[in-house]
């Protein structure tokens, strides 16, 4: 037996001596393992004898006068399925194979028992969170996305050629930062697959970060201000911070002492002389100090000379 020289998968009829046209509804080769599969097998040329599959599902005996031939399985239950579809003509036979992808969605996803051993987390400091994907195939198809509020951080995918399902994990390394705190952190995992709209991804539940940190200002480090005429002058030192800062000022010596209120992140100043005042944010990760440098207002009169 020797095999035709010319195979097609294209859908178009050739007119080539037992060329063979493979041709699956729907047109990807990839099916959902429990599913059924339908493909249909035409062959062209002027001597077709017959026709038949080889499968290790629903295969079909050798039919003779036929050009055209349809596969049936009712139900994928196997992870390796290769369909060959052969024709013969008094000299030849011409096979060609139906690639066919068997896949099946995670069981689960989740990243909660990472989390739970790692708790509160400290700002600059390393850590390691996986993300578990449950009962998954094929492997080398699946990406696993990892989000941090709306931002997608880190992707990964899997070189394997395992066929079967397996469990798999993805392992997210992060330094953790003050703007993580209060963010939702969770992971996606899809099979990337060829298919018009392909299986839904499926995601893990999202959890809360906890980040301890040091104070940061939410306005410029050091700001220079004027004390007006008439009217009062605000400082404002509010800082985020987790846990939430304390407050401490320091203002020039012969600032009276009862023209500031101690623990406020916002001072407003009726009366205030010229000098440095120093607001000081603090909590039991560290401490940031804001300078506040008031002078007095220039006059419209000394403008005008």
């Amino acid at each position: 037996m020797r095999l035709c020289s010319t195979v097609f998968w294209y859908l178009n009829i050739l007119n080539l001596k037992c060329s063979l046209l493979c041709q699956k509804t729907p047109q990807q080769s990839v099916v959902k393992f429990g599913d059924p599969l339908t493909a249909i097998c035409n062959a062209s040329g002027s001597e077709i004898e017959g026709m038949g599959w080889e499968s290790t599902k629903n295969g079909t005996e050798f039919t003779e006068g036929i050009s055209s031939l349809p596969l049936k399985i009712d139900k994928v239950d196997v992870w390796k399925i290769d369909p060959m579809c052969y024709a013969n003509t008094p000299d030849d036979q011409c096979t060609t194979v139906l690639e066919v992808t068997v896949y099946k969605t995670p069981d689960s996803v989740s990243v909660s028992e990472s989390l739970d051993e790692i708790g509160v987390m400290r700002e600059g400091q390393p850590y390691e969170i996986a993300c578990s994907i449950l009962n998954v195939a094929p492997i080398r198809y699946l990406s696993v996305i990892w989000y941090i509020g709306s931002v997608s951080v880190y992707e990964e995918h899997f070189n394997r050629s395992d066929e079967r399902p397996i469990n798999v994990s993805s392992v997210l390394k992060m330094t953790a930062n003050g703007s993580h705190d209060g963010s939702e952190i969770w992971c996606t995992a899809k099979l990337n697959l060829q298919t018009e709209g392909g299986p839904p991804s499926r995601e893990s539940v999202q959890h809360r970060l906890t980040v301890l940190y040091t104070p940061v200002c939410s306005e410029p480090a050091n700001e220079t201000l004027e004390i007006p005429a008439r009217g009062n002058v605000t400082l404002n030192c509010s800082a985020k911070g987790n846990p939430k800062p304390s407050y401490s000022w320091h203002y020039p010596q012969n600032m009276p002492s009862t023209a500031i209120n101690g623990d406020h992140s916002i001072q407003t100043l009726s009366f205030a002389v010229p000098g440095v005042y120093t607001c000081t944010a603090s909590n039991s990760q560290g401490t940031t100090v804001k300078y506040f440098t008031l002078v007095e207002a220039e006059s419209k009169t000394s403008s005008l000379n």
